[in-house]
């Protein structure tokens, strides 16, 4: 029970540094803070190193699908192109075209 209190106490003061750097504005350090949770995580408390073989080879391949997932998820702002619409999008044009003539 120590051993689980005191890695959710170092869970919580991680959290706290992560947010002191995230208004300071580090944000090489926000990474740092969320690679050090996930393995206080994996090593704490679901204690990954005496765990079976089994349970490791379905931890990475959990680690690999969710890299995948987070890489086609990121692709759309990747691969987004802006296209100039104006001021804002009921903007009125510069020249407006005339309506065509219509026949009486």
């Amino acid at each position: 029970m120590v051993r689980v209190l005191s890695c959710w106490v170092v869970v919580l003061l991680l959290l706290a540094v992560e947010l002191l750097l995230s208004a300071a504005g580090v944000n090489w350090g926000i990474g740092v803070c969320a690679g050090v949770m996930a393995l206080l995580v994996a090593y704490g408390f679901m204690r990954m190193t005496r765990a079976p073989a089994l349970a490791l080879i379905f931890a990475i391949g959990g680690l690999f699908w969710l890299s995948i997932l987070l890489a086609l998820g990121s692709l759309d702002s990747f691969t987004r192109t802006n296209f100039p619409v104006g001021d804002t999008l009921s903007s009125t044009t510069q020249n407006p075209r005339p309506p065509p003539d219509t026949a009486p």
